[in-house]
């Protein structure tokens, strides 16, 4: 159980490296926060709490419980304890807290039964009817259908932008009237270009004070190359589907705030909707993101190097055009570059390549010669995962919005997995000598 309940309920003490201890290394944290075995028959590992329901200790704890949960007379502002798996799950906080102390400058979490429902659940608790939101573009398609599909729908307007260039994205806002959120995807997808978040967040406090918010999807780079609240976000989002679970076995997504009565006051709208709508994450999938997120660094490390190589290689291919990935910048990029080098500690293990001959019967028949990476969407697991996104990830966006991002026919999204670099790069040169 968490450790918010486990000072409630009176049990013993936690170790010294609690989940907040930042002194120890993420990785560490990973494996030791967020759970006291003495609250489970001293189980190393936490147990799996497959129940809907919870009993109480009695009719009065029971009330005071649902007081809490639903901010009704009576609340005093604590977490509300274990009620319904609907509102939490012991399992579900565990995996939570370990985000929490793994996040630096995260202090509050809530899990989702998938990205997207991360993301929309936050739209909906923060952002106001005629609210408006800027978004990086490109974004990944299904952010992108939700914005610009369904936002009318549910009362709130989107505008895209390319958030790289600093300085369109100052004349967007300088120009336009003030906006509530600010939603970032950096590296984007699948174009990998990368956003300045701090400096992004200066500017949306001087066009608006500090009533816009600032959340970036992180997904690509993930906790271990990437800390967006060292840099001013308000809100950071996962799709745990990737490298977080990083096995392709599971389906989440989560939302983190920041330290402070700000990020307090950010969660309670979202884990409030979260309840009401029922976007409840299953504690058997939550037992599994607690499982893989002890080996999180280890593998997304590995999977950098890899990357590097791949991405090496594929540059000196004479059928590639262009290959776009952050661990081959240099000082001549310019600001791409400097971005990266401030902002990133690794380049992560996203790939996107531009073939010189840019049809599309040629890119499939590339895709087609493949045979170590699975011609398949989603990205993050322990597998190569190959896909074409202007026809497939990225397919709703209109041929305009497409042509603008640069989604070509001739690019190609790469996700390197945990196999032998040679092995990987034996087999895309060999799949791009016969397309």
């Amino acid at each position: 159980m968490s450790e918010s309940n486990d000072s409630e309920n009176g049990s013993t003490s936690l170790p010294s490296y609690k989940l907040t201890h930042r002194e120890l290394h993420p990785s560490t944290r990973a494996i030791l926060a967020g759970y006291n075995s003495r609250l489970s028959e001293r189980s190393v590992k936490p147990p799996l709490f497959r129940t809907s329901t919870f009993e109480f200790t009695n009719a009065e704890e029971g009330r005071q419980f649902f007081q809490r949960a639903y901010h009704l007379a009576g609340d005093d502002g604590r977490d509300p304890g274990l009620i319904y798996s609907r509102v939490n799950n012991p399992n579900v906080e565990i995996w939570e807290d370990k985000m929490v102390a793994i996040e630096n400058g995260a202090a509050y979490a809530a899990a989702f039964p998938s990205g997207m429902n991360a993301i929309t659940t936050m739209v909906l608790a923060l952002v106001p009817s005629g609210g408006r939101i800027l978004y990086t573009d490109p974004v990944y398609g299904g952010t992108y259908a939700f914005f610009e599909h369904l936002g009318r729908r549910f009362g709130f307007s989107a505008t895209a932008a390319d958030t790289s260039n600093l300085a369109k994205l100052e004349t967007v806002l300088a120009n336009s009237a003030p906006f509530d959120l600010i939603f970032l995807e950096t590296p984007a997808n699948p174009t990998m270009s990368l956003t300045d978040i701090k400096a992004v967040a200066a500017l949306s406090r001087r066009y608006r004070g500090e009533n816009t918010l600032v959340a970036v999807d992180n997904t690509f780079l993930g906790p271990v190359f990437q800390q967006p609240f060292q840099h001013g976000a308000d809100l950071v989002l996962y799709s745990a589907t990737k490298f977080l679970g990083g096995h392709s076995d599971l389906i989440a997504g989560i939302v983190l705030t920041g330290e402070g009565s700000r990020g307090k006051e950010l969660m309670g709208p979202i884990k409030d909707f979260r309840t009401v709508l029922g976007g409840t994450l299953a504690p058997d999938t939550a037992w599994m993101l607690t499982r893989s997120l002890e080996t999180c660094w280890l593998r997304m490390e590995r999977q950098a190097e890899k990357a590097q190589r791949v991405a090496s290689a594929l540059a000196g291919h004479p059928k590639v055009a262009r290959v776009v990935f952050p661990g081959l910048l240099a000082p001549g990029d310019g600001i791409p570059y400097e971005v990266y080098r401030k902002q990133c500690s690794g380049p992560g293990s996203m790939i996107t390549f531009y073939l010189k001959d840019g049809r599309r019967e040629t890119a499939y028949r590339f895709l087609n010669a493949v045979r170590i990476s699975h011609l398949a969407v989603s990205l993050g697991g322990t597998e190569s995962l190959i896909q074409h996104p202007r026809t497939m990830t990225h397919s709703d966006m209109s041929d305009e919005a497409l042509d603008r991002c640069a989604i070509t026919d001739g690019m190609i999204r790469l996700s390197v997995g945990l196999e032998s670099a040679d092995d990987s790069i034996h087999d895309l040169s060999s799949a791009l000598d016969e397309s």
